[in-house]
């Protein structure tokens, strides 16, 4: 039974080794990404890989999706990782529409945002990275909108929708949404400025020396407002950052 067993999972790593390649790989080298198809590696001139600075080294990335590239097509679509100065692989994350993600690493490198989706609802993912397995651990997920930010190597900011409720006019993309800060040590999410029926705050920027964030505020006088964009009032606002602990 264990020797059947055995044999069984080596068919299927095989298998799936056997898929990997059939849908290429891709690497980097002098900041320029090649394809890997067939053991041949074919440059993709209009294609860059983007890159963030933390403790643990230099992370790059490339996004892979047929929406981004014509030479893409019938590879794997997601994320492909690569770390240091000498661009060695790293590690993958899939994503079916990996062109709309973005990415926010802490400034250790040992965590990781992604936001996938459009600028009104994304798909905000939290990643724990194991750097010497160089492999991802999810740890929590959230539905979010615009840009999030790292404010210390523990917490981050981030506009949060509230999907319960659903957008306020049929068919819109006005849902309620409220700059939150979640502590990944204590997963602990705290909401910051509550949206109601008639208001709405959205994070437009973090000012890290002052510890503070630049909030925009939409609001109408009546909920049945929300669908005649000239009854929308807009102001910006300052609101501080809480001290961690």
């Amino acid at each position: 039974m264990k020797r059947k067993m055995f044999m069984a999972l080596l068919i299927c790593v095989m298998t799936l080794t056997a898929a990997w390649a059939d849908v290429g790989d891709y690497v980097l080298k002098d900041g320029k990404v090649y394809r890997v198809d067939g053991g041949k590696e074919k440059l993709l001139e209009d294609e860059e890989p983007q890159r963030a600075g933390t403790e643990a080294g230099l992370f790059s990335w490339i996004l892979v999706d047929s929406e981004l590239s014509e030479e893409m097509k019938g590879s794997k679509p997601g994320i492909y990782f690569f770390l240091g100065d000498d661009e060695k692989p790293f590690g993958f994350l899939p994503f079916k529409n990996a062109a709309a993600c973005m990415l926010e690493f802490s400034l250790s490198g040992e965590k990781l945002l992604v936001s996938c989706g459009e600028e009104v609802k994304q798909d905000l993912s939290l990643y724990f990275i194991d750097l010497e397995k160089k492999s991802f651990e999810k740890k929590a997920s959230f539905n979010s909108a615009g840009h999030c930010f790292w404010v210390d190597p523990h917490r981050f900011i981030f506009t949060s929708i509230d999907v319960e409720k659903g957008p306020r006019t049929k068919g819109g993309d006005d849902w309620q949404c409220s700059p939150a800060l979640y502590d990944t040590e204590f997963e602990e999410l705290t909401i910051l400025k509550k949206a109601t029926d008639t208001v709405d705050y959205i994070i437009i920027g973090c000012d890290h020396d002052e510890g503070t964030l630049d909030i925009n505020e939409s609001s109408v006088k009546d909920m049945k407002d929300w669908s005649d964009s000239d009854k929308i009032e807009y102001k910006e606002m300052t609101i501080p950052i809480p001290a961690a602990g």
